[in-house]
Order: structure tokens, then sequence, then C-alpha cells
């Protein structure tokens, strides 16, 4: 197994469960990949890049009931920063005592987000078509200007216009329950002590069912001999310091020999892996489609202040002039007084891998979100950070454009026993670690059912069952 974050370690707990050995190689000296944790101080962990759950997310719910690890629900807030006030954004109410549009707009794009809610249970439709056309068709074009479309050139810049529909789709249909109480406030659930819970209890249960987890040990190269087995070269520990290329790290110790290699990796960290010789195995068609599929990149500045920055948790930035996306205050989620009177601000970017803020230093990164930070909050002082934080992940965001489904590459490679499993392939969902255990699992069957073993039955995504 290469990666140790959510979709790693739950294949190599589920191998481990039905008898088979497991071996975890992770680069990062941490568990948990795109969500690990890091400690704010007095032990109180918070993930790198911020974090929920949805209570629609039963994938999540049903393991962590499983391996006994304690979920919490928290009411959550959301807003939307555009033309240069704060408009709360949780409620259909708030939609209607949305300023920036007229009533009818207000009317007509809450009639849209409805109808996908409770109607539209098919992706196939919205597939071919994009964002742009379906919400200008359908919400109508102030709904475009005013929402949509400042919150896709926020996330996807220079290709916001063309984003597939079936992406806003998930967005809207699957990530919130629209009855019961939650019809009124959405409420979010968060694990009891951060994510790491999780990633903790599954190190553990490998680990008691004979594999073992190795952090801060990357693998350096995949090869395949003669005779169909794979080796796994690893490279040493620090290796994380010179960057995600594994062609970058040095070796540290003999390969080792596994019947099966699952990547929970991001593509272009896959084929950096492969030996030329197995990359030659997977071929062209195969590396191709990975290619094909662009990632653009995370940015995240954590920032532990010592006062409430603003009163929602959830806040999406639609004036593109701000230079952030999104500010997510934790703390305004699960109280401060469970990380000893701390405030916990995010601030989200997500850019182009050559973008010019990705090569910022944190203090220079402050300074040029400071203007920007201001305009939400005119009193915000940069004496407010305690602590501050800055992370980058090149592969933060997948780009989802028309037709997507035809270029995602399969978990399997066309290599006997070689899989791929990464946030390309949880389509038509977006990231997020709900999906992460669906795929996880998924891969798992799959490899098995390739391998003419048993495999446990997993559930169907586009009318097909992918492990069959």
């Amino acid at each position: 197994m290469l990666g140790a974050g959510q979709a790693g370690l739950v294949a190599a707990y589920r191998l481990t469960k039905l008898g088979h050995e497991a071996d975890v190689y992770e680069r990062w000296p941490g568990l948990g990949g795109q969500a690990a944790t890091i400690d704010i101080g007095d032990g109180y962990l918070v993930e790198r890049y911020y974090h929920h759950l949805f209570t629609s997310d039963r994938d999540m719910a049903d393991l962590c009931a499983e391996i006994g690890v304690e979920l919490e629900t928290w009411p959550s807030s959301v807003s939307i920063f555009r033309n240069g006030e704060l408009h709360p954004f949780t409620t259909p109410l708030d939609l209607l005592r949305f300023k920036p549009m007229s009533l009818l707009g207000r009317i007509r794009m809450g009639v849209g987000a409805l109808y996908l809610q409770k109607f539209a249970n098919d992706v196939t439709p919205y597939e071919p078509m994009t964002i742009r056309h379906w919400v200008e068709k359908v919400m109508g074009k102030q709904a475009w200007e005013h929402v949509w479309g400042p919150l896709l050139y926020g996330k996807f810049r220079d290709q916001a216009d063309d984003i597939s529909m079936s992406w806003l789709w998930a967005k809207l249909r699957n990530r919130r329950q629209v009855t019961g109480e939650e019809a009124k406030e959405e409420r979010l659930v968060y694990p009891k002590g951060s994510f790491e819970s999780i990633f903790v209890r599954l190190r553990d249960l490998i680990e008691q069912q004979g594999g073992r987890v190795m952090i801060d040990r990357p693998a350096k190269e995949v090869s395949r001999d003669a005779d169909g087995k794979f080796w796994v070269t690893p490279a040493g520990p620090d290796s994380f310091r010179r960057g995600h290329d594994p062609r970058n790290f040095e070796a540290a110790g003999e390969p080792e020999r596994y019947d099966a290699v699952i990547a929970a990796l991001p593509s272009d960290i896959f084929e950096q892996l492969l030996s030329p010789e197995l990359a030659a195995e997977v071929g062209e068609d195969y590396l191709g489609r990975t290619r094909s599929i662009e990632y653009f990149a995370a940015l995240c500045l954590l920032c532990v202040m010592d006062r409430q920055f603003h009163p929602f948790y959830w806040t999406n930035v639609a004036d593109t002039d701000l230079g952030f996306i999104g500010l997510i205050e934790h703390t305004n989620l699960v109280p401060p007084e469970h990380y000893g009177g701390r405030h916990i601000l995010y601030v989200a970017n997500y850019l182009p891998r050559d973008h010019e803020l990705l090569g910022l230093s944190m203090d220079e990164l402050i300074e040029y979100y400071e203007p920007g930070l201001r305009k939400v909050n005119p009193e915000f002082h940069r004496s407010w950070i305690q602590q501050s934080w800055m992370f980058r992940e090149p592969a933060g965001q997948p780009v989802v454009l028309p037709n997507y489904r035809e270029r995602m590459p399969a978990y399997q490679t066309g290599v006997p026993g070689l899989m791929l499993a990464n946030t390309t392939q949880v389509y038509p969902d977006d990231r997020g670690t709900n999906y992460a255990v669906r795929e996880a699992e998924e891969v798992v069957a799959t490899l098995l059912r390739e391998q003419g073993l048993t495999a446990p039955p997993v559930r169907e995504r586009f009318g097909v069952p992918l492990a069959a």
C-alpha cells in the first residue's frame, strides 16, 4: 500500500481484516495524507487543511462505528462575501434575503437547487454540459454573476466556464440532507479529538492484524519481476523535505517483494514511481488518462488567533479581489474551549500549480492576504494571529471537465496486481474522506476479484458494480 491517507489506511485495514498481509508506505512523518493533523499547542490537534463530515457521509460514519471512533455533530453556519459584505447563506431564508440578487433571481436560484436535491437522481444528463450553461439556463444569469461564477473562478480560475455540471450536481445533490432538522439548519460532523483519532485507530488495527504502517518511509520505486511479483524500493527518513517527486528521494534499504500494490497517491506521483519497464507495461493508454486530468494546488494558511475573526464557520468569497477564496473558522463549528480557548481560522486558496502565490513565504502570504482580511473584518489586526502555518498540496483539486467519466482512469492499471486509487476516481463526487473510504473498499474488492480471491460486495456507482 503506497500512501497512509484515508484511502490507503482503509484499504490496508480491510485487507488485513480479511487475513492478508499489508504494508503501508508513507512519505509524510504522520498519518492521514491531505487530512493529516498538526499540534497547535498543549496537545490540541487540528487538520493542516480544513476538514469536516456531512451527515450524509454514511461510508465514514459506518467505518467509525465499526472501529470505535466517536463522531460529534455540530450546527454549522455559512456565509458568502459579495459586494463587500458578509451575507448569511445557510438556509433557504438566507437566500431569499441575499441582496445582491433580485427577489426573482433568488427564488429562481433556490428552485433550481431544490430541483437538483429532490429530483435529479442521475448524473448522466449533466455530464456533457458546463455549470455555466446549466446555471444560466435554469437558475438565471444573476445566479451565475453573483454566486456560481465568482465561486468557480476562485476555485478553477480561467477554467471556471468549462467545469462540468456533474461537479455542481454532486455538491448540491449528495453533500447535505434537505429533510428533517437540516431543512432549517445545516449540521456537520467532526471526529472527537480530530481526524487523527480515525487514522491512529486504523493504524493500530492494521498492526494488530499483522500489517505494518511505516510513516516517514516512502516508496522510491516500484518494479515488477519476471514472475509477476512487485518490488518496492523504500526511501529514507526526511524524504518529504525533498518534495513530492519520488525520483528525488534516496533509496534506503533493500527492495521488498509483494504480490500486489495499491497506489493511493496522486496520478503524477504514481507514474513517477514506476520503473521504466513497469511504466511500459502500464502503457500509454492508461497513463494518458491519468495525465489528461489536471490538478489545481491547494494553498492553506492556518492561523491560531486570540479572538473570533467573524461569526461564520464557512465563508465563500465571491468578490474576486480579496486574494483568497474561502475563510473557514473551525472554532465556529467546534467551540474554542475544545482547544484551550484558541480560535482557529483557515484562509483557503486553489491555484494553478505554477501560480506565483505558491512561491511566497508564510509572512509574505499573510501580508498579501491582510487587505482582503480587513475587507471582511475592518477591525482585523495582524497581532490577532498568535501562531500560523502555511501548507501547499500540489494535488489539491482535480479539474472536472465535461464528459469527465470518459477520461477517468480505472482502478485496474492493466498490469495484474497493480491498482491506482486517488481523488481523480471518486467521480461524480468530489474530494473528501468519506469518498476515500468508499474508494478504498472498492479497490480492495476489485483487487481480490482480479486475483481470484473472495471479495466483499461493494456498492454500485453509475449503476454498475465497480468491483465486478
